[in-house]
């Protein structure tokens, strides 16, 4: 090899020495010394002068014209512009590097790369320097075609690192694949993973994320457009899950983003950007401002078209551009507020200049960020048609959702001086209509249009006083000035609206003087009722139902509950009208908390305590022994269903307590147990400590909310309905005052029980049994009426006397 490069160059020096006695150097300049020598190449004049000064300094000056162009003798001189001008070949003195040309990365793309760089391109031809003297090869030479140029390697390096290196410790079988499907066909490892071919032993212990792939060597362009990104900030920042050119456009089987197969069409790039931003752990730890977002956009306008188009609708980088992806706060940002209706003009171009004669495009490019713009209203990915076939319910769905949404907020309309016509729209008419599902009557849009909203003193809108009167004959054909000017949302004037006060007044007053008086004289009705059928009942024969003991138990249950229930959801429903009502009168929080765990410590005080009757006294035990469940609590509960529904004819009888009441008293002592349970969790929730899982405080306050609906409800309905509503008991049954019914009313609603009782005094009379032998209710049954002075044994006999079934069953029963 060195044998022959020695006789290479002899024979070079040969030629070039005999050229020089042929033909002088002087020969040419003569000619090419004229600035003004051209000649037509290719449809383009190009100039043919020649710097002999500057020639004389290139890293050529020593060579003569021949010794490059070659094919001139003396005789051809002068020679013709049309004679055969041979190419220059550099390879004749370098060789070496001409072979690396053919092998660079751009002869090796093929028919990707359409001007492939020669020798000239790079250097020049009469001026070239020595390279060793350039500082910055990348700009000198690469700079021509690169804006931004970087050299990985010399350039002239014949001996790059072949895959087979790669091979020893990678799988490249299946990457090459890849490559020949690719748009980087003809790229070998090195050509990319640049930083690895530089430090072959040290990127064993891991590249750094942004040295794997060298992308900005070719695409410097977009490579630069991108380091300004969000994304590339972001990278530079050492975040490296953010966005890199391989992240998008994919690693070894890149396709061209416009090819059937990339990530990047308009019906795919969601999924792709998905990968990061559909994510739940890469949204929660970078904060995203949006969660779901390929679900939104899916199941847009924008993302339907595409999925059955292919194309046609925005997509991702049609809104946030492609490599120059921002944030809303960075300058240039595509998605700001203020770049918004820029965006979106590019495909809705004629909406978007309606849209900024808008007030809310004046307002918003003051500087107030609550003006709308056209996200504020459509949404950003989640945009939605509005001229389907529901197209009412689509701008009927807006209305709520964009336009009320503004402007009933109470912050907003104090802020900017707004007159709060949101109020007054639902409850006109046309509001109320529109709630209640009416799709002729009238929406914002209809009076106030959709994108070219201006204020009522723009003579172009369409609510000024000139023109409102047109707007209302759309839909109002024989409309007149002072009907249009009367249906605003507020009157337009300050007599129209002092008249209209002053009426409200008269009739809030009235509505307070009259159905105040109403209430007043009813009342009176209710109390004498009230206070005549309680006389009545002291003058009955009366049975103690309830025991003075058991009175007060009730009362305090009863006081407890009701205090729990209004301050419990007074804590849930803060700004209802009772709500408000509660603070009004001084039920602050501190008030509240004070009264519902006072109400809870009465409630679970008078729970134990009512344990401890039932099991140690022989009230309590009597009581407990009756309210136990049996199978004839059901047989009774079917009966008393078919009596109603007049399928039996005879209602059945029942005992001291019937299913209802047992129904209900064990459903009493399971709320109170979860109640007391659940709220003291509540009450002191850092007594759980890390035993407990991370739901257990959440449980138990779902529980406590839907527990207390349940109980509120029951007593509401159940409970007041057999003591209160029911037609027997109306106005009430006044059972839980004294703890006494009416003979009458006891044998009506627990015969069986007042059977047991005349049973048992009927075996005593027969000296069967002991007056000791004597269940509690039957002893306080007889007790009660003897203190009240009268004969047990008339009572019964008279009820024998007067019910011959009473007289038969009392026969049966007693020759058992």
């Amino acid at each position: 090899m060195k044998y022959d490069s020695i006789v290479r160059s002899i024979f070079v020096l040969v030629i070039i020495m005999s050229s020089r006695l042929l033909f002088a150097q002087e020969e040419c300049v003569m000619c090419h010394s004229d600035d003004t020598l051209t000649k037509e190449r290719k449809g383009h004049e190009i100039s043919l002068f020649v710097d002999e000064d500057k020639f004389s300094n290139s890293v050529h000056g020593g060579l003569e014209c021949i010794d490059c162009h070659e094919g001139f003798n003396a005789d051809d001189m002068p020679h013709l512009v049309g004679d055969n001008i041979y190419k220059v070949n550099c390879g004749n003195c370098h060789d070496g590097y001409q072979e690396q040309v053919n092998n660079d990365i751009h002869h090796r793309l093929g028919d990707k790369v359409k001007n492939k760089p020669e020798c000239l391109t790079c250097h020049g031809s009469h001026y070239i320097k020595n390279p060793a003297k350039v500082k910055n090869k990348a700009k000198e030479y690469c700079g021509k075609c690169h804006t931004s140029p970087k050299i990985s390697k010399s350039y002239h390096n014949t001996e790059y690192m072949p895959d087979t290196k790669c091979a020893e410790c990678h799988e490249v079988e299946g990457f090459a694949e890849n490559l020949t499907k690719s748009v980087h066909d003809g790229l070998v490892c090195a050509d990319c993973h640049v930083y690895e071919v530089n430090n072959f032993e040290l990127h064993q212990e891991g590249v750094p994320h942004l040295n794997i792939a060298a992308c900005g060597n070719c695409h410097d362009k977009e490579y630069e457009i991108h380091k300004e990104s969000i994304h590339g900030i972001s990278l530079q920042e050492g975040i490296d899950e953010a966005a890199t050119c391989w992240d998008c456009h994919g690693s070894h089987s890149i396709k061209h983003v416009k090819e059937k197969g990339s990530g990047l069409l308009p019906n795919e790039v969601g999924n792709t950007c998905g990968k990061c931003h559909n994510n739940e752990k890469f949204v929660e730890k970078f904060s995203m401002s949006v969660k779901g977002i390929t679900d939104l956009y899916t199941h847009s306008v924008h993302g339907k078209f595409n999925a059955e188009e292919g194309e046609g609708a925005a997509s991702c980088y049609s809104c946030h551009g492609t490599h120059n992806i921002k944030s809303r706060t960075q300058e240039g940002s595509t998605i700001s507020p203020y770049n918004i209706p820029t965006t979106c003009g590019q495909c809705h171009e004629e909406i978007t200049k309606e849209y900024e004669q808008s007030i809310h495009w004046v307002q918003a490019k003051k500087g107030i960020r609550m003006a709308p713009v056209c996200t504020d209203c459509h949404n950003e990915h989640s945009i939605q048609a509005i001229n389907t076939k529901d197209r009412k319910a689509e701008i009927k769905k807006m209305q709520e959702q964009t336009c009320l949404r503004c402007h009933k907020d109470p912050v907003l309309n104090n802020k900017y001086g707004l007159e709060g016509a949101a109020l007054e729209y639902q409850d006109s008419y046309h509001g109320l209509a529109v709630m209640r599902g009416d799709t002729d009557a009238a929406m914002c849009i209809d009076c106030h249009g959709v994108h070219k909203i201006l204020p009522k003193n723009n003579p172009e809108s369409k609510v000024n006083p000139q023109n409102v009167t047109q707007t209302c004959k759309k839909c109002h054909e024989g409309a007149t000035d002072v009907f249009a000017r009367s249906y605003s949302h507020v009157s337009d004037t300050q007599q129209a609206r002092s008249i209209e006060s002053f009426v409200q007044n008269i009739y809030f007053w009235l509505v307070v003087v009259v159905i105040g008086g109403m209430v007043m004289h009813n009342l009176l009705i209710l109390f004498y009722e009230a206070r005549k059928r309680r006389k009545k009942a002291k003058q009955a024969i009366s049975i103690p139902r309830f025991t003075k003991n058991e009175v007060v138990q009730h009362i305090l249950l009863l006081t407890s509950f009701i205090l729990l229930a209004i301050t419990g959801f007074a804590l849930k429903y803060p700004n209802s009208w009772w709500g408000e009502g509660l603070r009004n009168i001084g039920m602050n929080e501190t008030v509240r908390q004070v009264i519902h765990r006072t109400s809870a410590v009465v409630m679970i005080l008078v729970g134990f305590y009512h344990v401890f009757y039932l099991f140690f006294t022989r009230r309590g035990r009597d009581v407990l022994s009756n309210m136990i469940p049996k199978l004839s609590d059901l047989r009774q509960a079917v009966d008393t269903v078919l009596y109603y529904l007049r399928i039996i004819k005879k209602k059945p009888l029942y005992g001291s307590y019937d299913y209802t009441e047992k129904a209900e008293y064990w459903a009493l002592i399971w709320g109170t147990i979860v109640m007391g349970v659940t709220g003291f969790v509540l009450w002191f929730p850092t007594l759980a400590g890390d035993s407990v899982p991370i739901w257990f405080i959440k449980v138990n306050e779902i529980i406590h909310f839907y527990e207390a609906i349940l109980a509120s409800l029951a007593i509401l309905v159940w409970h007041w309905f057999f003591v209160i509503f029911h037609p027997r008991e109306y106005p009430m049954n006044f059972t839980w005052v004294d703890g006494k019914m009416s003979l009458e009313g006891y044998r009506h609603h627990h015969e069986l029980h007042f059977r047991a009782i005349l049973l048992e005094w009927e075996k005593f009379k027969a000296g069967k049994i002991k007056r000791e032998d004597f269940k509690h209710s039957t002893e306080l049954f007889v007790s009660t009426f003897e203190k009240n002075n009268f004969n047990p044994d008339d009572i019964f006999e008279n009820e024998l006397k007067n019910d011959g079934e009473l007289r038969e069953w009392l026969r049966e029963n007693l020759e058992k």
